[in-house]
């Protein structure tokens, strides 16, 4: 299908789909005798349908997505796709909106030739859900007989509210939301990619406006249109980051993301506070090949507390910053984090590499692994498609906030473990792929193995998403196999004769054998091919193609479901 018959596609199947969603959305809101344990499943698909609304509003009147419609081949082709699936998913209710639903039988492109060759929206986006909104719609009491799913067993002369209960069984319609919230997930895994794959997006006074939006920020568009401006524009915020007045007590040689007592020195009677902390090191005893400025220092630690200030807060997988404070006695940077909700203060930040490196009850299943790889593949793939790089990916930047629920004996082996969302951490002066490289490096085998061949020792080659992929192909290899980076290396380093050691890409070719050999048996062949893709880094296309293949060929392919 040529781009620009691709994009009329797109835009008719929304249409056929939210007219239908519309008629759904109207019967649900109508049952005036819902029961008040299923007002959560109302609300659910509420939820759902106004972000395909708002989708639809950006679609559309954001002109930049179907003018450059030949640079959006693959990302248009996926969410037709998705629309399409969508559509016959609410196939039953369409065949119900077409004999009942005016504006469905005035706009439906499949109804009418007009609206199927308009690259426009005809009718009303709303949603209406009062009761005066729907009193019109109500005053239809009878129902024709239908010859298809399960309203066959209703009788001709059935009143409104009977067909409405056939069609609304609490178990059949969690089913009917769950496969959509299912789909419209997927939709929101593919937004940024939009933004990535059109030059329009490269506009700063396009982002601007993206960023104050409301339909732009119900469908998550906002933080990846702030995250660009600040690829795009790195010195443009100009926010005070530095906490004053504030003492804080945290472990002096703490490498990974801690907790910490925040005290605020100002106040007569100071009570601490729990926050977490992640500390920055600058200065000559860190393994810097050139020693920043200060200048240049100060840059690097305002643009990440930019970065994390804009993606904290907006689901990206990553915690809500708080603020920094230059330990300058240690030579350090305290980056202060809140606790995610809902955690509450008492609960320990765990990392995955903690998880698999020492014996605990704090197992995983399989598919709380495949939920840990999807979010980790999501998240680098949004900051990625964002321009931004992460520069420090291991298992121990991935990290929990678990919950045990005793019994009532304690048995550990009975005890029922919550990991709840896991977040990403430890950037390491993360910034925008297109910036100046920082050149450092360190001999610390375990930070070694997570890094791309060409980044082993110092490094000669700018820092590139490709060196971020290849450390998060480590990181699902560990998932996959359930062991740590270190252990896999320790056991085949054994084997070799005394004094010879593994080069970089022995150390590669190692984790791709191992991918290769045992993924297929504990995660499915669709999960080795991502990994070994991650590994091997090559096939990835021109850099325009990029972010569109890895979605391809990496994030899908880290699905539970390819299991069956």
């Amino acid at each position: 299908m040529e781009a620009v018959g691709l994009g009329l596609a797109v835009v008719t199947a929304f249409k056929e789909l939210y007219l239908t969603v519309k008629f759904i959305h109207r019967l649900v809101f109508s049952a005036k005798h819902y029961k008040v344990e299923k007002e959560d499943l109302r609300q659910e698909f509420h939820l759902e349908v106004l972000y395909l609304q708002s989708f639809g509003q950006l679609l559309v009147e954001n002109k930049g997505i179907l003018k450059e419609s030949h640079l959006n081949t693959a990302w248009l082709r996926e969410i037709h796709a998705i629309f399409e699936r969508l559509r016959l998913h609410c196939g039953d209710h369409a065949k119900l909106a077409a004999a009942q639903d005016n504006d469905y039988q005035s706009y439906s492109p499949y109804l009418n030739h007009s609206t199927a060759v308009s690259g426009v929206i005809e009718f009303e986006f709303d949603i209406p859900s009062e009761p005066h909104e729907i009193k019109k719609f109500l005053e239809l009491t009878t129902l024709k007989r239908f010859s298809f799913g399960w309203f066959t067993t209703i009788r001709p002369s059935a009143n409104w509210d009977s067909w409405k209960w056939a069609l609304f069984e609490r178990r059949r319609f969690e089913r009917f939301v769950a496969e959509f919230q299912k789909w419209t997930a997927k939709i929101k895994d593919l937004v940024p990619l939009m933004m990535a794959l059109n030059p329009h997006y490269d506009n700063s006074l396009v982002l601007d406006k993206l960023i104050t939006n409301e339909h732009s920020r119900r469908v998550g568009v906002a933080p990846h249109a702030s995250l660009r401006r600040l690829a795009i524009e790195p010195g443009l915020d100009q926010t005070n980051f530095f906490i004053e007045n504030v003492k804080l007590d945290a472990p002096l040689e703490a490498e990974c993301l801690t907790v910490a007592n925040l005290v605020n020195t100002s106040d007569t009677h100071p009570e601490p506070e729990k926050v977490l902390v992640e500390y920055k090191r600058y200065g000559s005893d860190t393994d810097d090949v050139d020693i920043e400025s200060d200048h240049q220092t100060e840059e690097r630690v305002h643009q990440l507390a930019s970065l994390l200030s804009s993606a904290g807060t907006h689901g990206l997988h990553t915690l809500e910053f708080r603020g920094l404070i230059n330990q300058s006695e240690g030579k350090r940077y305290a980056f202060l984090f809140n606790f995610p909700p809902p955690s509450s203060s008492d609960r320990v930040p765990t990392s995955l590499h903690s998880l698999m490196s020492r014996h605990t009850t704090l197992r995983m299943s399989l598919p709380q692994r495949f939920r840990v790889a999807k979010d980790a593949v999501t998240a680098v793939s949004a900051f990625h498609a964002d321009g931004w790089v992460h520069k420090s990916i291991r298992s121990h930047s991935i990290v929990f906030f678990p919950t045990i629920t005793y019994n009532s004996s304690s048995s550990p082996i009975q005890n029922e473990v919550t990991f709840g969302d896991c977040y990403l951490t430890d950037f390491e002066f993360a910034r925008p792929e297109t910036a100046q490289t920082q050149y450092t490096f360190d001999n610390h085998l375990e930070k070694i193995l997570y890094r791309h061949p060409d980044r082993q020792g110092p490094p000669t080659v700018s820092f590139r998403k490709i060196h971020d992929i290849y450390a998060l192909g480590v990181v699902l290899l560990e998932i996959g196999v359930w062991q740590t980076a270190l252990s896999i290396y320790q056991q085949a380093h054994k084997k070799l004769k005394p004094g010879v050691t593994m080069s970089p890409r022995g150390i590669q070719n190692l984790f791709i054998e191992i991918a290769r050999r045992q993924l297929p048996h504990h995660m499915g062949p669709a999960y080795r091919d991502a990994v070994v893709k991650c590994l091997l880094g090559t096939g990835f296309g021109e850099e325009e193609n990029w972010v569109m293949t890895f979605y391809e060929e990496v994030v899908q392919n880290i699905d539970v479901g390819k299991l069956q």
